[in-house]
């Protein structure tokens, strides 16, 4: 399925470059930004490449920090917040060897990358479950991570790590639980709303759900193997974190508030004026709240998976108590949400058997939705131009 995806998205890549356009284009540069400080020497504008984008995106703060992890701050809107997701900028930066002309580069080919890996770790996954790999590709299909691609952020990376960690997980072998914690790590490092399922399977380990007996005698048992994996996982970004907030200060950290009430961060924004905007209700929301209730009610006949916990934790937190920035466009909240569709994706073995998959049928369906649109479309049209 990792093949599959690398090819898909290969091809998309060849028609955007060989359409005119070049891998700094991807990163969409904001000129107010770029020349609010020249604390940096390598932080510049370019007279070679002219073209910046207006409004920017967040993809530029990834490019400064791989640029130049030291000045970098200089060039964001909230530094502290930019620099907790660290080790996407600097993978590009370690691949690049440093060079700032070959960073543009970088950036995709992680990406592009980590798309294919995490297909292929869900894959393996699943066929390991008894389930078919290829479900793998509605992960790698999901536009939410196409996204990520498209503009050079670090969900890819993340969920791809996050993937691969639960095979470890799972499947790792005699020492599976540290090697999978330090995966665990390092998606957090790449994305911090990641840890939630670290934590999930930290607490898997404690209440020790497989095992047979009274959960008093679990808990006395297992508790230092939890401490030790939770440790590991969650302890370097917060070190990190606490670093940041001493260096840069917690005024530059803008965090990932959820919003108060249920639904709340929705009621900023007026969907039924904006076809766009709209477009969130069926490829985020509408979904989301379909896997979110199969979860449930799996829950209420005791099937206490840690896969299904993970996908009403994410519903409840990504989705129905979101906060109204991540609703402000597909852009953030298509990204946001890609927890929901790989812990979607874990829940087959459990709540989605053959025969009873019409939840996650539905839910897929409104999920890749926009995919026609975002990549095969597209592709298809440069491909039919060369042949013609």
């Amino acid at each position: 399925m990792g093949a599959v995806i690398l090819v898909a998205y290969g091809l998309w890549l060849f028609s955007l470059f060989h359409s005119g356009q070049q891998p700094r284009d991807l990163i969409h540069i904001s000129p107010d930004l770029l020349n609010q400080s020249h604390a940096s020497s390598v932080i510049k504008a370019d007279p070679n490449y002219p073209t910046v984008n207006a409004n920017g995106y967040d993809g530029q703060f990834f490019y400064y920090l791989a640029l130049d992890p030291v000045n970098a701050r200089y060039y964001m809107d909230a530094s502290t917040y930019r620099y907790t997701r660290i080790l996407y900028p600097m993978v590009a930066r370690a691949l690049a060897l440093g060079r700032a002309d070959l960073i543009p580069i970088t950036l995709f080919l992680v990406n592009w990358l980590a798309l294919a890996g995490g297909t292929a770790a869900v894959a393996a996954w699943l066929k390991r479950r008894g389930v078919s790999p290829w479900f793998g590709l509605i992960y790698g299909l999901y536009p939410g991570l196409q996204f990520a691609l498209a503009r050079d952020l670090s969900e890819a990376l993340a969920y791809g790590l996050v993937a691969l960690a639960i095979l470890v997980f799972d499947f790792g072998g005699r020492h599976r639980l540290v090697l999978s914690a330090t995966v665990f790590a390092l998606a957090t490092l790449t994305r911090e709303s990641t840890a939630v399922f670290s934590v999930a399977y930290g607490l898997a380990l404690l209440l020790g759900a497989a095992q047979p007996g009274p959960w008093r005698p679990r808990l006395a048992k297992n508790w230092r193997t939890a401490v030790l994996f939770l440790a590991i996982a969650l302890l370097p970004f917060a070190a990190y974190k606490i670093y940041l907030l001493a260096w840069l200060g917690a005024g530059h950290d803008a965090g990932i508030p959820f919003a108060r009430l249920p639904f709340q961060g929705l009621w900023q924004w007026r969907y039924w004026e904006t076809p766009p905007l709209m477009e969130q209700i069926r490829s985020v929301v509408i979904p989301g709240l379909i896997a979110g209730a199969a979860a449930a009610v799996a829950l209420v006949k005791r099937v206490r998976r840690v896969e299904v916990w993970l996908l009403l934790a994410n519903v409840v937190l990504f989705v129905i108590f979101l906060q109204a920035a991540a609703y402000a466009d597909y852009s953030a909240s298509g990204r946001v949400t890609a927890g929901v569709v790989l812990s979607a994706l874990l829940c087959l073995p459990w709540i989605a058997t053959p025969g009873r998959r019409g939840w996650f049928w539905a839910s897929s369906v409104l999920w890749l939705s926009l995919t026609p649109f975002w990549l095969v479309f597209p592709t298809l049209h440069y491909f039919l131009h060369v042949l013609r």
